[in-house]
């Protein structure tokens, strides 16, 4: 491959890398109800023109407005004006930015490495691992905030030989723009505050003005966010805090810091609760060792530009940690955010080794990447999301009322379907499972046969859906009497939300018609 001709390599991968993953964008993975919660929110905004409204498939679960992820949900509603509701559009947003990731991931290695066919080869790594072509496909934030992380770090390389205020600014406000994305835009920011530390102190390539720059015009993007969220929702501090503190976020510092072995953990032996976690393993021993080697090579390296950047990649992996660490969520799909870094450090041990040992170690990890990623899809490849709807619409119409799990909100027009989160707080409003039902002029039940594993296997599935235990035989005695059997199917996907129960057998879903 002759480095001029690279960048039309590139492209045509790129392209080819887009329609490759359209094949199976409702495939795989299978859909999880965080996709259907952020993109059903997302239509109650556009259908409302209002960006104060909440979830409408949650009327006991509580629900505040705020605007910290109001740029996502505008971005989705840019795809669902363009394609509709259906689960393609709003995969389609992770795809694109997986691309646009790939792409930015290209121009950044290359200032890195200053090398066209070293930062080919970076491409082929990422594109061929299964945990981004997992996060291309999942329509939830992380891949947006990976884009945002890759160009970033581009921008403040190209720019560090010739950094002015207007560079600070730019970068501040690609970081500040990235609150309205996700909360974890904040680890995003530990990155960049930790490299201009080291520009500005150690290298002394940058000034502490630069820095005092970027950050003011951080803040002020910070506090645009605060300040909408306020205005739509004047609790919004008490409010967002009650909420994240359900996830361990207001935990203390010690109990934070214990639980990231415990993440890392989970994450090599591939344990989950609901969202999918693929076979990781090869990537663990990978980064490891590659890490180890480029720490050994960095202090025997002499000063040069090369190594100066590799340290700055090395504390964005650092920080990344301490963000993950600090804000104590440790949500398994957030991982993500460190696979490119890693693999610039995968390059580094083996880039000036000579070409024919450069291309055995590079075709061995490609090969091993690819091999490993038909392994983790192969399982579920043939449950089409669908099928699963297909068998709904026999028996319920779009514009029909329905308490069901939130997976099959796609099907329904907005404001339809009610999701089995509201059923725990029965007992808060001092409501019956009957007078729900009613009250809410619901005409099918949608059941799958997961409510009666997590009864049965209680306390431990209690997350889920809450504790089942309180209005579990009520339901069964309404669905008994109250409510006709009009439909039964098998499905392995979307029968249960466990992960390692799912494609463990068929699982039954009931459709009772209430009388």
């Amino acid at each position: 491959m002759k480095p001029k001709h690279t960048q039309y390599y590139l492209y045509f991968f790129l392209l080819l890398f887009f329609i490759a993953n359209l094949l199976f964008l409702t495939k795989f993975p299978f859909i999880h109800s965080d996709e259907p919660w952020l993109s059903g929110l997302s239509r109650n905004i556009m259908e409302n023109k209002d960006y104060s409204v909440t979830e409408t498939f949650f009327d006991l679960y509580e629900r505040h407005p705020h605007a910290i992820k109001s740029i996502f949900h505008t971005i989705q509603i840019f795809f669902i004006k363009l394609f509709g509701y259906n689960i393609f559009s709003i995969r389609l947003v992770s795809l694109t930015f997986g691309v646009l990731s790939l792409l930015y991931f290209y121009k950044l290695s290359n200032i890195i490495f200053e090398s066209r066919k070293i930062s080919f080869i970076l491409i082929l790594f990422l594109s061929f691992d299964i945990q981004f072509v997992y996060a291309s496909h999942f329509a939830r934030q992380e891949i947006v905030l990976l884009f945002v992380l890759i160009f970033a770090l581009y921008y403040f390389f190209n720019h560090l030989k010739s950094f002015t205020t207007k560079t600070n600014i730019i970068l501040g406000m690609i970081i500040g723009l990235s609150i309205g994305v996700h909360p974890n835009s904040f680890i995003l920011s530990l990155p960049f505050i930790l490299i201009y530390l080291y520009n500005v102190f150690i290298v002394k390539k940058l000034k502490l003005k630069d820095f005092l720059v970027f950050g003011i015009t951080l803040s002020i993007f910070a506090a645009f966010f605060v300040s909408f969220s306020l205005y739509l929702d004047p609790n919004f501090f008490h409010n967002y805090l009650k909420y994240g503190k359900q996830f361990g976020v207001l935990y203390p510092a010690s109990s934070k810091l214990s639980q990231i072995k415990y993440f890392y953990s989970k994450l090599y032996h591939g344990v989950s609760g609901t969202y999918y976690t693929p076979n990781i393993k090869f990537q663990f021993f990978l980064f490891t060792f590659s890490s180890l080697v480029a720490l050994v090579r960095l202090y025997i390296m002499k000063k040069n530009i090369l190594k100066d950047k590799i340290i700055c990649i090395i504390l964005s992996i650092v920080a990344i940690n301490i963000g993950t660490v600090i804000v104590g969520r440790y949500n398994q799909t957030s991982i993500i955010f460190q696979f490119p870094l890693f693999y610039i450090l995968v390059v580094f041990m083996f880039y000036d080794m000579t070409p024919i040992y450069r291309r055995v170690v590079s075709s061995f990890i490609i090969i091993t990447l690819i091999g490993f990623s038909v392994f983790n899809i192969s399982p579920y490849i043939h449950n089409d999301y669908n099928d699963y709807i297909s068998e709904i619409s026999k028996i319920v119409r779009k514009d029909q009322r329905v308490l069901s799990n939130l997976n099959s909100d796609f099907y329904f027009d907005n404001d339809k379907s009610l999701d089995y989160r509201n059923l725990t707080f029965l007992k808060d409003n001092n409501i019956t499972f009957e007078e729900y039902i009613y009250n809410n002029d619901i005409e099918y039940i949608i059941y799958p046969e997961e409510m009666d594993f997590i009864y049965n296997s209680r306390p431990i599935w209690n997350g889920i859906y809450g504790n089942l235990y309180y209005y579990y035989n009520d339901m069964q005695n309404f669905l008994e009497d109250k409510c006709e059997l009009v439909h039964e199917f098998k499905n392995g996907s979307y029968g249960i939300r466990i992960v390692r129960y799912i494609n463990d057998r068929d699982w039954n879903i009931k459709i009772f018609r209430v009388k």
